[in-house]
């Protein structure tokens, strides 16, 4: 039964003719940072200047990411989240930047990134405000989208609160879509839409897919390790929906929503993951095909934190350009086996130990349970890339793998058929 489990996702995700939103973005899962899970909605730039939602944070980080190889490694969005409006539009109805945090305004800002070989991000929502009670982009769907463009924006999140009804907020989405497409400035499209629908509603995902560039279908994510799992157990608890539709155009977003992030978030580096923990993030992203984005303060990061974020290994798997989500082969009490299609007749391995007390635990597995028992037949390399990189060597298609991994850790593999 597993078996057929397994085969039927591959096939599904082989044949799955979803139609991408053609806007020529998002090919590989985006990457970038931003501001939310870390500096929320600060607006008092007086009493925490570090702190405060102002161009002052956004240009600041711009600079780390082009200095300190955050660029290099493919993290290309700066984002900004929710509280970067005025209380109101201007006289000519549009959307517009608090001029005391922004006082350069948001093209200028846009410019500054840019010429750091950078792109920049910004917020907005399809309801008739915010998610922080800012203005949001109801009834005007089409000024925006040309005021986003007229700035130089590269990517814009669209959330979805205060939409009214289900029927808005579908409508909402389809016709911000169009809006940014008319502007012909290609603006990755990141959508709130599955997770708004879910309460009532099952999501669309072909339609959305047509749509949006990716698209955030749990909970906002959290810098702890009930956030990490819980999104890693409701992506498995849904892979026979979800999985095959991501592809090149369009990527599921785990921030617990954005996966994660929120865009699939990464929390890593800030202050309620162990190191384990932050190895697991990075691993399962990889294996979900997730956007990466990055929620922490990247002007005071630990070494290792960087190490983490930077490593091409990791980054390789998540960007492979064959654009196949991973999914869970197997759970066997406390472990969890996932496996991701890579290109050139590899596959990603993820081997995540969920138990929380102890010490390290092994977990054997037969070769045969990956790729459908094609990915190690008749040889295969085995190389492991967390949490420390070590050369497994040569293996057959009747060998079995012992992989040692500590609690709430994960062991990621790469295996290359031969």
């Amino acid at each position: 039964m597993a078996a057929a489990v397994r085969w039927a996702l591959v096939v599904a995700v082989a044949v799955a003719l979803a139609v991408a939103l053609d806007n020529g973005v998002a090919r590989t899962p985006p990457m970038g940072w931003l501001h939310w899970e870390r500096f929320l909605c600060g607006t008092d730039c007086a009493a925490e200047p570090d702190r405060c939602v102002s161009e002052r944070l956004f240009t600041e980080m711009a600079d780390v990411m082009a200095a300190e190889g955050w660029k290099e490694a493919g993290y290309e969005f700066v984002c900004i989240d929710d509280c970067w409006l005025a209380p109101t539009r201007d006289e000519r109805g549009r959307l517009r930047a608090d001029p005391r945090r922004f006082p350069s305004g948001i093209r200028a800002l846009a410019d500054y990134v840019h010429s750091k070989g950078l792109k920049l991000g910004i917020y907005s929502d399809v309801g008739n405000a915010t998610c922080a009670g800012f203005p949001g982009s109801y009834g005007h769907y089409e000024l925006d989208a040309q005021t986003f463009a007229s700035w130089g924006v590269d990517l814009l999140k669209f959330d979805g609160c205060n939409a009214g009804s289900l029927e808005l907020l579908a409508e909402g989405y389809r016709n911000m879509s169009l809006a940014l497409n008319k502007t012909g400035r290609p603006i990755v499209y990141s959508c709130e839409w599955p997770f708004y629908l879910r309460p009532m509603q099952q999501p669309n995902y072909t339609e959305i897919k047509q749509y949006c560039n990716h698209w955030r279908n749990f909970y906002d994510v959290y810098d702890s390790w009930n956030s990490i799992k819980s999104i890693i157990e409701w992506t498995a608890l849904h892979q026979d929906s979800i999985v095959k539709i991501a592809g090149p155009g369009g990527w599921n977003d785990p921030d617990m929503a954005r996966v994660f992030l929120l865009l699939s978030q990464l929390v890593i580096g800030n202050f309620g993951l162990s190191w384990e923990q932050a190895v697991t993030q990075m691993a399962m992203w990889a294996i979900m095909a997730a956007p990466l984005f990055m929620s922490n303060d990247l002007r005071h990061m630990k070494p290792e934190a960087k190490w983490l974020l930077q490593n091409k290994e990791v980054i390789a798997i998540n960007q492979d350009p064959l654009g196949k989500q991973g999914y869970r082969i197997t759970k066997d009490k406390n472990f969890e086996l996932w496996e991701r299609p890579l290109s050139d007749r590899a596959y990603a391995v993820a081997v995540l130990n969920q138990q929380e007390i102890g010490g390290p635990q092994n977990f054997t597995f037969s070769l045969t349970f990956l790729g459908n028992g094609l990915a190690c037949n008749p040889a295969c390399r085995i190389q492991q890339i967390l949490p420390t990189s070590r050369d497994w060597g040569v293996h057959n298609w009747v060998s079995s793998l012992s992989v040692e991994v500590n609690p709430t850790g994960t062991v990621l593999l790469k295996v290359v058929l031969l």
